[in-house]
């Protein structure tokens, strides 16, 4: 009895895991057609641009610099930069580069990056003045037509949107790496989402909110992975977030070992801890018929995916003698060794190289690409470091890059 019952946890699981590498890979069909930009709308919104940072001080004036420097009228938009209990100089450099200081610290404010959001919006919205609200990490800069592109899809009917995130830096085969996989990511996971009608994933930085959903959709004080978790509040309370593939914004990638390690633990547990604040609801509202809620609960699950593919092989080998699903496909359908052989290989080699010809990577990029399985090693510890650690684990990733607006555009806005 007890060996059945492992047999069958064993193929369900497989099972289960086909299913959702299924799902995606046909999903990811949709990423070779870029969504069609919205068209140039005659008003102009007034827009708040906020950046949360704590101890920032070697990188956020070039933060700053890019957002006041971004071509829309001046008087239409304002850059706060939220200290977030700073110990150095990181609200001075900001005032000097042009941002409005809110200084989040003393009696009965805790630190956090969600709670500084938090506060910062409340403060905003209730003094008025603002139709939308944008926000950029202390790392991340701005193109130029940002905030035109943001005001076009507002006026298209947007509510909740996210701007395409291109990387900042690729000097090492670190940050090469990482940089080709976030082309991969934006190409095959957020163009289809946004092209099925799905919710997309808010990144942190290039977001931007109506008012009125500034105020309907809260930061959350608590959360390790605060844009994963408001992401999933939008869909919970039956919203979308929309691609808005003109709005760019550049992120840092972690150019050590150790940066990358941190973050990635804090985003496992982030993540996980957001699938089970947010997934039994999400699976209630799917059954209800709602797609983007039920594609949610399917990335909410993928959390666990590392887990239940590390259990899957363990009963797999448990449980050796008797029937198994993957060796039965193989035997059993015909081609079916070859057909599983070609689906591994678009994931793996047919989408990173479509993903970098059409985004005109630079040759390095590629190349680092062939680097992913090296990082790819550390997934398993990451996640077990991610499962162990308690919520109250931050791990604040040093930013290091010094790369700047200009260096990545020129003064039309076009790419170096």
């Amino acid at each position: 009895m007890g060996k059945t019952f492992l047999v069958a946890l064993s193929n369900t699981l497989q099972f289960s895991l086909l299913l959702l590498g299924l799902f995606y890979l046909f999903l990811s069909f949709f990423g070779f057609r870029r969504p069609a930009a919205p068209p140039r709308a005659a008003r102009r919104r007034r827009f708040a641009v906020l950046v949360p940072a704590y101890n920032e001080e070697g990188g956020i004036a070039l933060t700053v610099q890019s957002l006041v420097g971004m071509r829309y009228p001046r008087e239409l938009f304002d850059v706060f930069v939220v200290a977030d209990h700073c110990s150095d100089a990181t609200a001075a450099r900001a005032a000097a580069a042009g941002a409005r200081v809110l200084e989040h610290a003393g009696p009965g404010l805790k630190a956090g990056k969600g709670r500084a959001l938090k506060w910062a919006v409340e403060g905003l919205l209730a003094a008025g003045g603002y139709d939308a609200y944008c926000y950029f990490d202390a790392d991340s800069l701005a193109h130029p037509d940002f905030l035109g592109a943001m005001n076009d899809a507002l006026e298209a009917g947007g509510q909740v949107l996210q701007g395409r995130v291109l990387p900042r830096n690729h000097g090492n085969w670190i940050s090469r790496t990482l940089a080709s996989g976030l082309l991969v990511f934006g190409r095959f996971s957020q163009f289809p989402k946004h092209a099925a009608g799905l919710s997309v994933s808010l990144t942190g930085k290039g977001m931007c909110f109506t008012a009125d959903a500034a105020a309907r959709y809260r930061w959350d004080e608590a959360a390790l992975t605060e844009d994963l978790e408001m992401q999933m509040c939008v869909v919970r309370r039956g919203g979308r977030v929309l691609l808005v593939p003109g709005a760019v914004a550049y992120d840092e990638q972690p150019e050590t070992l150790p940066q990358y390690v941190k973050r990635s633990i804090r985003w496992t547990r982030g993540s996980l801890d957001v699938a089970r604040r947010n997934l039994p609801a999400l699976l209630r509202q799917a059954l209800r018929g709602d797609a983007a809620a039920a594609e949610s609960s399917l990335y909410c699950l993928q959390s666990y995916k590392i887990g239940a593919g590390a259990l899957a092989a363990l009963l797999v080998w448990l449980t050796s003698g008797s029937f198994n699903l993957v060796t039965w496909l193989y035997a059993a359908l015909p081609g079916a060794e070859l057909t599983m052989k070609t689906l591994s290989l678009v994931p793996l080699f047919v989408y990173p190289a479509a993903s970098l010809l059409m985004e005109r990577a630079a040759p390095e990029l590629a190349l680092g690409y062939l680097a992913q399985p090296v990082l790819g090693s550390l997934r398993v510890p990451v996640f077990v470091a991610g499962v162990f650690r308690g919520n109250d684990f931050w791990g604040r990733t040093e930013h290091t890059s010094r790369v700047a607006i200009a260096d990545l555009v020129d003064r039309s806005g076009a790419p170096l």
